[in-house]
């Protein structure tokens, strides 16, 4: 794998999702299903948003290095799921696309509450309610958008392209928790 070019791009993407590059474009058609029946169910779900290293051999966040992403929580069987956005190869550009469980993300989130932070996991927005349904819908939107990923776009902010950070902050819809 590690003989060429694309190896070696296709190895470091292991490193980074877990998961074969080529499933994260051809799962987000599920992705999709998943937010619209969220949209349905809306008061079944919460979400929360978190960041995360953009590696695990990666100690601490750094600006460069974060990764930010979804859970959501089934608040009748507590079962749960991560959801990011994704380059969908290891270049500064590519088509981008939504995922479902990735493994790190998955690996993470698992890790981070059974108080092994070894990703350095922070929760986002916690002083938030996320209004669910809306978000939802902001991700179909995003996906119906034709934006496409740019590894630096928290940094340098470009149009028509995002990251996995400026996917979330821009789907993401917040409100004021309740104080009653």
């Amino acid at each position: 794998m590690l003989n060429s070019c694309s190896g070696l791009r296709a190895a470091i993407y292991l490193v980074s999702i877990e998961d074969d590059e080529n499933n994260v474009l051809e799962n987000e058609p599920y992705v999709r299903s998943f937010m619209e029946t969220i949209i349905e169910l809306y008061e079944d779900y919460t979400f929360k948003a978190y960041a995360r290293t953009g590696i695990r051999a990666q100690f601490r966040r750094t600006r460069l290095m974060t990764h930010s992403y979804y859970a959501i929580i089934n608040n009748k069987t507590c079962e749960y799921n991560t959801l990011s956005y994704y380059g969908t190869k290891i270049a500064f550009r590519s088509r981008g696309a939504w995922a479902l469980d990735s493994n790190a993300d998955r690996s993470s989130y698992i890790l981070y509450l059974e108080d092994n932070n070894i990703w350095d996991v922070q929760e986002i927005f916690k002083e938030f309610r996320i209004n669910v349904k809306k978000t939802a819908e902001n991700i179909i939107k995003k996906m119906d958008s034709g934006v496409t990923y740019y590894f630096r776009d928290h940094i340098r902010d470009k149009p028509n392209v995002d990251n996995c950070n400026t996917a979330l902050y821009e789907t993401i819809v917040t409100e004021p928790r309740s104080t009653l």
